[in-house]
């Protein structure tokens, strides 16, 4: 395996050259436990999903390639603004002031297998974070799943729950301080 890789910070005008090969590693990783492959992680449904996004103001994308230019992860968010929050049945607002506050949206973060352990989650995390005028992120993570914990440990803190679709289990919605509000 490869140990050299480089990670980008783009803008939405990318996705689209590049949502065939986000959409292969999105199923690879979402086929894994705890998600295999359930309704709310359906390939179809993330690109028309991912798509959209891109197309908003304020979407902003960051990729991880590996030296023979492969793509071994990814991470994308968008902004949410004042007084909004994640839709669905199920979600719990969080406390008033991160409500109340514009929010940057960590949508996915993903990386293939082979390459977890070695920081590169950590950096692509740092690096959409990084520079936003948003005071808080949020974040929507399976309660049971591995990267759960890293959030933890990478210090976002859970402030509700939200169920994004009626076939979607209940999520943890998280949030960490990017700035003071």
């Amino acid at each position: 395996m490869e140990s050299n890789y480089r990670i980008v910070k783009t803008h939405g005008e990318t996705v689209p050259d590049a949502i065939q090969e986000m959409a292969r590693l999105y199923e690879t990783v979402y086929a894994e436990p705890p998600y295999n492959g359930g309704p709310l992680w359906q390939t179809a449904a993330f690109v028309e999903r991912t798509l959209r996004q891109s197309r908003r103001p304020g979407f902003s994308l960051v990729t991880a390639r590996s030296e023979d230019g492969s793509l071994i992860g990814y991470a994308f968010g968008v902004p949410f603004a004042e007084n909004r929050w994640w839709s669905g049945q199920e979600a719990t607002e969080p406390p008033q002031h991160i409500f109340a506050a514009s929010k940057f949206a960590l949508i996915e973060l993903i990386l293939a297998a082979p390459w977890r352990n070695r920081g590169i989650g950590h950096t692509m995390h740092d690096l959409i974070l990084d520079d936003r005028d948003e005071p808080y992120g949020i974040l929507t993570a399976v309660p049971n799943a591995p990267a759960r914990e890293l959030y933890r440990r990478w210090g976002w803190k859970q402030v509700g729950t939200a169920r994004h679709t009626a076939d979607s289990p209940v999520l943890d919605a998280l949030a960490i301080e990017l700035r003071p509000a």
